[in-house]
């Protein structure tokens, strides 16, 4: 992907497969739906596919490549068509992300498309659970990407005693820290003068599920957190503060993820690299994209550290060894 696309450029690359939905009045649609390229390893034929001792919701059993068994998810039950069946005909789109890996049964995969992230709309939570945005195509026809993460995270969260498909998070290791760059200690008018001690964070994710948990968890191991909603207004706050005008007091260091509506995590990150006053600010990376290709894509630009989601521990810890400060993390961490 990073070699056929400029880095920083706010443009991604997508998988578009179909998918062939059930309606309660008896007819079929089909809908387009996208995955990320950077997700995918490979697209395979309908393999064949071993059933669970236990029945799993929307887990049709698990198949092997090239030796390595593979947890096979029928989407379109995940998305809610409960009466889809499996086709000789279909395909299994293999992915990995956050250290696991998936394949993901489509009725086809049909071409690659090149998107721009500021194309991408958000789609509300209560509206499809399961999609993270959408963007309308040259035939006015709207393309849905899939929020596989969450899918896997729904699934893993119905195994009890970490089921057949359930695997640790890891994350990657600490990577090279920059000069140190910390207000923390300095008052302003927003922040009462607690708070404004603490080390602050703007963390930015699309995702309600991160900013509403890996927040507070990060509060409670000390820091201060500011969140965005995508990287356009992560970009916005951080512009402010530039300026001296912030609104949410000092920053430190910023947490964002890659995949975003608006503005991508990695053209995010150039422009703080490139920006005058915020070049040192540190800049992490927590993202799903746990592959070799996607750390390297973010060195390039000059990211300080690259964390696979949902290791809060690890993301603390990071965090308080690239300001080079001793920060007690709480008894939260040891709880067991």
């Amino acid at each position: 992907m990073f070699d056929r696309i400029k880095m920083g450029e706010n443009i991604f690359e997508l998988i578009e497969f179909a998918l062939a939905r059930h309606l309660k009045d008896g007819s079929t649609i089909v809908g387009r739906y996208g995955v990320n390229v950077a997700k995918v390893r490979e697209v395979v034929r309908m393999p064949k596919i071993n059933p669970l001792a236990s029945g799993i919701p929307g887990v049709a059993g698990v198949f092997e490549l090239r030796g390595v068994p593979i947890p096979a998810i029928h989407l379109s039950q995940m998305l809610g068509d409960k009466s889809a069946i499996i086709k000789p005909t279909d395909q299994i789109i293999v992915v990995e992300f956050s250290r696991r890996r998936a394949g993901f049964i489509v009725d086809r995969t049909e071409k690659i498309r090149r998107i721009s992230w500021d194309h991408v709309l958000p789609v509300g939570a209560e509206k499809a659970a399961n999609i993270s945005g959408m963007t309308l195509l040259e035939d006015n026809e709207f393309l849905f990407i899939v929020d596989l993460e969450r899918i896997v995270q729904f699934i893993e969260s119905t195994v009890e005693g970490g089921g057949e498909i359930k695997q640790p998070i890891a994350s990657s290791p600490y990577l090279n820290p920059p000069p140190t760059f910390a207000n923390a200690g300095a008052k302003t008018s927003s922040d009462s003068e607690g708070q404004a001690s603490k080390v602050g964070i703007l963390l930015i994710d699309d995702s309600k599920f991160i900013l509403d948990h890996v927040g507070p968890l990060l509060e409670r191991a000390g820091f201060r957190v500011i969140t965005a909603r995508d990287g356009a207004e992560g970009k916005a706050i951080l512009g402010e503060f530039a300026d001296g005008n912030s609104k949410v007091g000092p920053i430190d260091v910023v947490v964002t993820d890659v995949e975003m509506p608006k503005m991508d995590g990695l053209t995010l990150t150039k422009w703080v690299k490139e920006h005058e006053r915020l070049s040192v600010l540190p800049v992490i990376i927590h993202s799903s994209l746990s592959s070799k290709a996607n750390i390297e894509a973010g060195l390039k630009l000059g990211i300080n550290g690259y964390v696979v989601k949902n290791d809060v521990r690890k993301l603390s810890d990071l965090i308080s060894e690239i300001l080079g400060k001793d920060f007690k993390t709480g008894q939260f961490f040891n709880a067991s």
